[in-house]
């Protein structure tokens, strides 16, 4: 009986399995599957080739102020040549030039502007140079877009605040690039060099009375020394500021004139900081302006001793007869401190052609002229000094070091105004 059970069910599972095996209906290969069918591709042993997407570069978006200087040419967009006279064209379409500078001889330089080109109206703004980077930063921040073209000096603010913020643009002719030194193009175009140093009375003294810097903060000196007040003024602070970064130089001076390593208190991490304290600490006279300077210590006719910080372009003064002073010329470490002035145009200027005119004019040699003399020179090197100018362009000075200045003005006026108080 068992097996004969054993063979149905062996019977039963056999026709099971055939039954299994029966193939299903082929699907119709020619109906296509519906849209809203979701299609499966099957794995494989070999992945299927993929088509790369090719995609499109998408345009980096430019902020305003860079797009309306790509527009005009200027800045990293300026191009490698210039059609001068499709500029000159437009410029007189435009109408007018606004220029902001910080020097009276802007007057005359206008004036030769006027004749060359009487159909472009010039407004030629004579500012200090605070209250030029005054107004174009609160222009630049109002939206208020009137000046064309920066001519000052400013060049801690330039390079820490008006060139990266785009306040202002640089622009070089291309034509005058291979005359204008690489320490000339940077931040923005030099339009000119300036010597600073310290000056004697010399109606009083056959020579400079002083050989070394350190002899400013000798008492005998206390009092005497006049300069234009480094508590208001930005650039003179400045240019004592890059003097003390040489500590190691006004160290050896020291040496030279005491004969003994420099002692520095607490309060001086160097011998840059030593000097600056002693030398407020000598109770200095601050005026308010170059003028004053002379006018203070080098008129003809005084009886009293002193010394002043000027820039040598003031010699003009001791040309014309109204002045009598000459600067230390060997001084040690250096005589003085040169800083630059600077060409460029203002964002998103009204007239871009009229500025760009303006600019090849101002640091062409007509251009120039009014600035041509002792103390001041080109920032090209293919312009001659003018001859009373020659004697002072060999000096040994100290660079305005602009960073330097614009990222520790603050601690350093801090500085000098308690060391004027604790004498």
């Amino acid at each position: 009986m068992k097996k004969i059970f054993r063979i149905a069910s062996l019977v039963l599972m056999i026709s099971l399995l055939v039954a299994c095996a029966q193939p299903t209906e082929a699907p119709v290969t020619n109906q296509a599957p519906s849209v809203t069918e979701e299609i499966v591709v099957p794995p494989s042993d070999s992945p299927a080739a993929t088509e790369e997407k090719v995609v499109p570069p998408t345009e980096i978006s430019l902020s305003p102020a860079e797009q309306w200087a790509k527009d005009n040419g200027i800045g990293t967009y300026q191009p490698e040549t210039e059609d001068w006279a499709a500029i000159e064209a437009a410029a007189k379409k435009e109408g007018s030039v606004i220029v902001y500078a910080n020097s009276s001889r802007i007057q005359d330089a206008a004036a030769a502007w006027a004749l060359l080109y009487p159909e472009i109206t010039i407004e030629a703004n004579d500012m200090g140079g605070a209250d030029v980077i005054t107004k174009v930063r609160e222009e630049q921040k109002a939206g208020a877009f009137t000046g064309d073209v920066w001519f000052s000096a400013g060049g801690p603010d330039i390079e820490g605040e008006f060139v990266p913020n785009q306040y202002i643009w640089k622009y070089i002719p291309p034509e005058l690039l291979s005359v204008i030194p690489a320490e000339n193009q940077e931040p923005v175009v030099t339009s000119s060099t300036e010597l600073f140093g310290w000056v004697y009375n010399s109606e009083l003294n056959e020579t400079c009375p002083i050989s070394n810097w350190w002899e400013l903060t000798d008492p005998a000196w206390k009092g005497k020394i006049f300069i234009k007040d480094p508590i208001n003024s930005a650039e003179d602070l400045g240019m004592l500021m890059s003097v003390t970064t040489h500590a190691d130089e006004l160290a050896a001076a020291y040496k030279d004139l005491y004969g003994t390593d420099v002692v520095l208190d607490e309060d001086t991490p160097d011998a840059g900081w030593l000097w600056l304290k002693k030398f407020a600490q000598n109770q200095p006279i601050g005026v308010g302006g170059s003028d004053d300077v002379w006018g203070a210590m080098a008129i003809p006719g005084l009886q009293d001793n002193m010394l002043g910080w000027l820039p040598l372009s003031k010699y003009r003064n001791v040309i014309s007869g109204k002045a009598v002073f000459e600067p230390c010329v060997e001084l040690s470490p250096v005589v003085g401190v040169q800083k630059h002035n600077y060409l460029a145009i203002i964002n998103q200027a009204p007239h871009p052609n009229a500025a760009k005119l303006f600019l090849r004019f101002a640091l062409s040699e007509e251009g120039f002229a009014p600035w041509n003399q002792v103390g001041q020179y080109s920032g090209r090197t293919d312009i001659i000094p003018g001859e009373a100018a020659l004697p002072f362009k060999s000096l040994t000075v100290y660079n305005f070091d602009n960073l330097f200045v614009y990222k520790n003005i603050t601690a350093y006026h801090d500085f000098y105004s308690i060391s004027l108080l604790t004498p």
